[in-house]
Parts: C-alpha cells; structure tokens; sequence
C-alpha cells in the first residue's frame, strides 16, 4: 500500500454528502449489507411502530456525559476501555452472566488506572450486542441449508430452519433484554463497590502463582519486577474487597455500547432531543445505548449506515482493518465528523499482531495531518482469530503481541493508543488458548460457550489489563521536558521582539494560509522549525473548511510534543469567510468566539499573539480594546494586534489603551514588500506607505511589523514580465488582480536592480527582496508561505543577505550606488 499522505482538501473532496439533508430514514435509499430479509412486512411495520413508542433506553444527558468524557479520552486525561461478548444472547440476561462481566471490568480499570495515573472511563458490550455480521448468509448443517445465525435479535442459534427465518419480534424481545440488563447494571452499584469472593481468590491465585508475570511477549523487559507491578499485586494480595475495586456508575464512568448493525432497530430507536421547549424537531440520537459503532463490513462511505449514524449525536466508532485506504479513513472520518469535534469518533483498530506494524502507520499518519481529532483504540482480538480442535479460537500471546505493536506505532507517529476493545467476560470460559492458565487446544471443547467468537475469560482478560497498563505507563505519566521537542541550538535564523511577549520570535514566520494543500504538511512543519525558525501565522478563516489550517497547525503540536515555551503561534479572528465577503466580526462577543474557536482547533489553552483580521470603523476603539485587554488579563493571548486597519484607527486604539491602563495592540499586519503596490492589493486591506513606515520605525519597541505578500506573490522571483501586464485583462480576476497591483513601472526598475544586486552579492533575488525587508528601520517580521520544503530553505538564505542603509534606499528609490 503507497504510504501517501493524503491532504485535508482532497479528503474533504469526496464527502459532500455530509452537508446533504439528514432523516433517520434516509439511509434506505442506500446500498445495505448483512440485514435480514423479512418475510412478514406487516408484522415488521408493526413492530417498528411498537419499538418507535417505547420509551428509550438510555437520555440524551447520559449520551452527552459520554462525549463529554470521550474529549477527555482525546486529550490523553482519561483511558477506554470497551469490552464484553461477541455476541449476548438472550440467555445472557441474568445475574450469573453479567456480574462476573462487571467484577472483570471493574479489576481491569483499576489496574490500568493504577499505571498509567488516569481514571478509564469503561464501556460494555452489553445490553444490546444481539446482532452480528457474519460471511456467509446461509450455512450447511447436517446436509440440511439453512440461514446463518445473525444473532439473537434477528433468528435463533439453534441450527433449526423454521429457527434460522428472521422474525421481526425478536426485535421486542431484544428491546426488554436490554432494558432488564440494563436496569439490573443501574441498580446493582452497591455491589459493584466490592469484588465478589471467588473473583477476589482467582485474581489472588494468578497472581500469587506468578501466571501474570509469566505469560508475556519478550518485548516487555522488566515487566514483573517494576514497582507499579509490585504495588498493584500487593494491594490485590493484601488489601480487603471493598478496596479493590473501581465502582462502576452507570452514566458516569460506564456506559454502554453495541455495534449499530439491524437498521430497521435502530431507526426504531431514534429519538430526538429538544434543545428547547416546543421545539419539534431537536437533535437525533439513538436512545438504544451511549454509543455505537460501525463493523467493518459494513463501513462503506456511500453505504445505508454511514448514512445513518452520521446524523446522529451519539459517539461512533469503526472498525479499522486489513484493506483500509488511508483516503477512504480519511473521507469516511470527515462523514461522520463534519465539524472535527474531539471525541466524537473513535477508530478501532483490528490487523493482527503480525500486520499492523505495517498497515498501520499509514492510516494514523494520514487521520494525523489531516488534522482530525479521533480517538484511536485497538481490537486484538478479530485479527487474530485461527481454528483449532475444530473451533475457532485466538491466541492470548498475539492480543498481546498487537496490543504492543499497536502503542509502538502510536509512539513513532506521535499519536497515542487511546483505549482497548475486547471479547470478553468475566467467566472461566476456555475459548483462548494461552494466557496465565496457558490452555492449549486440547481445552477449547471444555467450557467453550460463546455464541460466536472467541472471548478472553477472566485471567486472560486481567492479563492483558496488566499488559496493557505496563505498555502504556511512559505515555501517561512519564512524559519529561527532554522529551519535548526543542528549537536547534544553532541557526542563521534571526530572532526580534514583539512588545509584552516574553520569548524570541523568528524573523521569519511561516504562513499557513495554503497549509491545507500541502500533500504532507508535518513534514513540511518538521522541516521549518527544525531550521530554527518558530513563528507560525494561521487564521479562523484560513483552510477548506475554514479553521483547517489552524487543525493541521495543532495536530502537528501535539504529535510533536513542541516546547510551547520557544513555540509562538500567531492566529486572527473578527473577520467571515469568502462566502460573507470578509466582513467583520468585531463585536466582543463575536470576538471572544472566534478566538475560542481557535484555540480548541489548535489544542491550544493560550495564542501568542492575537490579531483582528478586519476591522469595522462602527465600533468604538474602547470597546474592542476593552476586550482585547481582558483576553490578555484572562490569559487566553499574549499580546495582541491588528490587521488591514487604518492607521489613524491603531493610533487611536494604542492612545486609549495607554490612557487607561489597558493592553495596547503592539502588532500590524500588513501587505509589506520591496515591490510597492499601486493601491491594496484585495479589498479591505491595507499595505507599507511611507506614512505608516514612519510610524512604525519611530514606535519600533512598542510597535511589530508582521507583512504578509512579502514577495508580491511572486513578482520578486521574476513572475510576470511587461507582456502579462499587456494581457492582463484576459486573464482570471486573482492574476489580473495581482498584475495591476503589482506589475508597475516603478516596480520593475526595483526588480530590475534586486537582480543586479543579487547577481553581484551571488544570491537569489528574491532573499535580496526579503532581506530589504527585515533590514528597515522597524521591528520587521516577514511573513513566508510555501508548499515546498527546498524553497523555504532557499527562503532562509535570507539571513545570510547582508545590506547597508544605502543599498536599501538604492533598491527602493534608484539613483546612485558604488560601483557595480
């Protein structure tokens, strides 16, 4: 598979469906895979109306405490942990079954909370996991065809034809099973504080016997004789029951889950949410468990259940395995998450211990750049799966193998493994070979139970939870400052000053206007501030969506771990999109919600420098000073400034802020270049006269400079000649734009003596034409955007461009210079 990243732009090319009109029932006019065919479609259609008036199973406010925990999953502040049957039955529904499923669970979390010093916010696959896909849709039984088992929401286990027809009542008959799982997990929380006795004597007795410590892959050296092993071992040893375990509160730190399989039940189950009183319509969640996720048989991108689960509140997930593309991740990412909200969607993953160090990668480095906030959890379980003794079954030792594999590739791409998603239970089951009691083949047919897969009965699952905890225990809690990434100690990189910002900032600041475009942007990122320069300019607006420029920007610091203390990152905010003209957004409200945007987009909890991208003359300068002022007090900016105002404007609001003892703006941003324009270049903005250079040299300490078009969009690299600006009227409204702007006469006698000048000093005209800027007389930082990692190096050969106040005035006006 091509490792290619794929860019944000063409990600979002092909999901244009996701701003199409959403119905809970618009996916049946989408292809559908692995539903039963119902013979009885008025009985189905009474069904469906049955299940569509009960009420539902779990409140909207439970669903919206999951995602609120899932953003804290995203941040690294919590652990997930899925995990329960590969398929209930209804003969599951009993207290035999499930609280063994909660004891389990409950071991497991604590183990994991003990290593890795976060709380694990638990999901079981339960009350509800009635439904599964299976490869075939008939199968051969003692010579006899009949319909595969689907699981027991749609036909029956038993190999029986009359059994084996879907029979839309068995959809009710999930509905109450869940409902009576369901309410004995919400009322049973006191015995859940306390592990049962015989559950207590067989972790005791696996530990005790060394079955733990001994069943684990090489690769975890040390494991056993660390101090968080020894801790935990000798709570479990030694501590009573009621202190070993993490309750479980339902709606809290434990919810449920299912995979979103039978359609016509979950449409059933569709409710909606008023977000206010009389509202009619509200927002659609499915009512039938926190959250859902999509198989991945079933995951296709036009298909009937992304369809459907895109339009919903609750969290979703996907299975990831062998196959996947990392355009299709991406596209089928930007589907079901249009808006990027951390949380929402969570990845889960499933190759195999033995391909997922390779197919892997790829897709996290892609859902990486492209900026989307996911959380990633790893399946051990379904790559894993061989035959043996005539059943199907997994190898302890390979879950653990790609549990490792899987947090190894994590680290190397700067990403971390977010949570588990097991087949489990909390019962002596010998489904799994290996593990603490190291079965073998030989004992499959024992106490084999399962209704399909394979699952991890309780000393294989408390197994992995120490595995897992082990591996996880640097990326939680042992994170140190070496590790961050820092600045190289050597650069011909030059460093100013901007006024209230304590810490250096580079000469030359990367503008991420165009970062969307770029086919690998953290490399071209890596590439920057490897070089030494550390000030990079985005915006609210800038990007396909708006504000994905500012995503790639945070995804890449974030995966990188960048000292936040030589890090400046510059961001503007008060101005709309192309599709409102960029009009200004300058009331203080609308403000404050721009910049709050910006820094959930860039992960950030402070920008360094803050600029108002517009400006809208109705608005006293007092009040946007006042706001600004207390963004700073608040510590949400560093400084702030402007962008395309007046200068009478900035000298008013610099006036007002110094009289009252507020933040002053300390920053423009403005069209700067040895190529002077003959008018703004675009509507609504301004550029470098004489009369605002004069100012901006008196008040260099109190005033920064930060241009942008530093090259006159490419005029100082020997773009356009007197022909284009002859045809210029024929040519698309950007480039005739610029032409008029730039193309003057007076402007090709400056170029004509920057090649003069370059030629003589052996340099590239256009590091003459940025040199000449960072060598006026003002505090001057020059803005740079490419694609290209060799011409931004070629960009930085500007700092070794050295030029007197002559040449600079020669360059500028012409004249007389020494001899050339």
């Amino acid at each position: 598979r091509s490792q290619a990243t794929i860019h944000p732009l063409r990600a979002m090319s092909s999901v244009t469906d996701s701003t199409t009109s959403w119905t809970k029932s618009s996916w049946r006019s989408r292809p559908i895979k692995h539903q039963p065919t119902y013979k009885d479609k008025k009985e189905l259609d009474r069904v469906r109306e049955t299940l569509s008036g009960l009420p539902g199973l779990v409140s909207f406010e439970e669903v919206k405490a999951l995602r609120n925990k899932l953003k804290d999953v995203y941040e690294g502040k919590c652990f997930y942990l899925q995990g329960g049957h590969c398929a209930e039955t209804f003969s599951h529904c009993n207290k035999e079954r499930i609280q063994p499923m909660l004891d389990v669970m409950s071991l497991m979390t604590k183990v994991i909370t003990d290593y890795t010093n976060v709380p694990v916010i638990t999901l079981g696959r339960m009350a509800g996991q009635y439904a599964k896909p299976r490869s075939s849709p008939t199968e051969t039984v003692n010579g006899i065809l009949m319909e595969s088992y689907k699981g027991d929401i749609m036909n029956c286990a038993e190999p029986d034809v009359k059994g084996r027809i879907p029979d839309p009542n068995r959809m009710i008959q999930g509905y109450f099973r869940s409902a009576a799982c369901l309410n004995f997990i919400r009322s049973s929380t006191h015995v859940n504080n306390r592990v049962t006795g015989s559950m207590l004597q067989r972790v005791r007795m696996i530990l005790g016997s060394g079955g733990i410590r001994s069943c684990f892959h090489p690769g975890m050296v040390g494991f056993g004789e660390d101090g968080k092993f020894k801790k935990i071992s000798k709570d479990i040893l030694m501590n009573p029951a009621h202190q070993l375990k993490t309750p479980l509160e339902p709606g809290q730190n434990f919810f449920i889950s299912h995979e979103g399989l039978l359609m016509e039940y979950e449409e059933s189950m569709t409710r909606f949410e008023a977000k206010s009183k009389g509202d009619e319509d509200g927002v659609p969640f499915n009512a039938s468990t926190h959250m859902l996720w999509i198989g991945h048989r079933t995951r296709g991108l036009e298909d009937a259940h992304v369809e459907y689960f895109r339009g919903l509140y609750n969290p979703l997930g996907v299975k990831v395995g062998p196959g996947t593309t990392a355009d299709v991740l991406v596209n089928l990412v930007n589907r079901l998450n249009p808006d990027n909200e951390p949380g929402k969607v969570i990845l889960i993953t499933r190759f195999g211990a033995e391909k997922v160090s390779k197919d892997l990668p790829p897709l996290v480095k892609a859902v990486r750049d492209a900026g989307l906030k996911v959380i990633w959890t790893c399946d051990p379980m379904h790559g894993n799966t061989f035959k043996a003794n005539g059943f199907k079954t997994r190898d302890f030792a390979n879950v653990v193998k790609e549990i490792l594999n899987t947090v190894d590739v994590h680290v190397k791409c700067g990403t971390r493994l977010n949570g588990l998603h097991l087949e489990m239970t909390g019962e002596d089951v010998t489904e799994c070979v290996g593990g603490p009691e190291e079965l073998t083949e030989k004992d499959l047919p024992r106490c084999f139970t399962s209704a399909c897969d394979p699952r991890l009965n309780f000393q294989q699952a408390m197994g992995v939870a120490f595995a897992t905890g082990y591996a996880l225990r640097a990326s939680y809690n042992e994170t140190k400052q070496a590790d961050l990434t820092c600045l190289p100690t050597t650069t011909n990189v030059k460093y100013g000053k901007v006024f209230g910002l304590n810490k250096a900032v580079s000469k030359m600041v990367f503008g991420t206007l165009f970062l969307h475009k770029v086919a690998k942007p953290f490399d071209l990122l890596d590439h920057i501030w490897a070089h030494g320069v550390n000030a990079f300019d985005t915006a609210a607006i800038y990007g396909s969506p708006e504000g994905k420029c500012e995503e790639i920007l945070g995804a890449w610091i974030k995966s990188r771990n960048i000292n936040l203390d030589q890090l400046v990152v510059i961001t503007k905010g008060g101005c709309s999109g192309a599709d409102s003209k960029w009009a200004p957004r300058m009331s203080s409200a609308q403000i404050v919600q721009d910049l709050n945007g910006s820094l959930s987009r860039l992960g950030l909890q402070k920008v360094d420098v803050y600029l108002l991208h517009r400006d809208d003359p109705t608005i006293p300068v007092k009040e946007i000073v006042d706001t600004m002022s207390g963004l700073v007090k608040q510590g949400k900016i560093g400084t702030w400034g402007v962008s395309n105002w007046s200068l009478e404007r900035f000298k008013k609001a610099v006036a007002y802020a110094k009289a009252s003892g507020l933040a002053a703006p300390v920053a423009d941003s403005t069209q700067a270049s040895l190529a002077k324009p003959a008018a703004p270049v675009w509507p609504g903005t301004t550029f470098m006269d004489p009369k605002r250079e004069a100012f901006y040299s008196d008040n260099k300490s109190g005033v920064s400079v930060f241009a942008w078009e530093t090259l006159a969009k490419g005029f100082m690299t020997g773009k356009w000649t007197q022909e284009d600006v002859k045809t210029a009227d024929d040519k698309p409204y950007r480039e005739r734009t610029l032409i008029k702007a730039y193309c003057t006469e007076a402007n090709f006698k400056r170029r004509t003596r920057a090649e003069l000048l370059a030629k003589t000093k052996g340099v590239s005209l256009h590091t003459v034409a940025l040199a000449y800027l960072m060598q006026l007389q003002c505090e001057m930082f020059v803005l740079v955007g490419t694609s290209k990692l060799e011409h931004f190096t070629s960009n930085l050969g500007a700092f070794d461009v050295s030029l007197t106040q002559k040449e600079c005035e020669w360059l500028r006006d012409g004249g007389e210079l020494h001899a050339m």
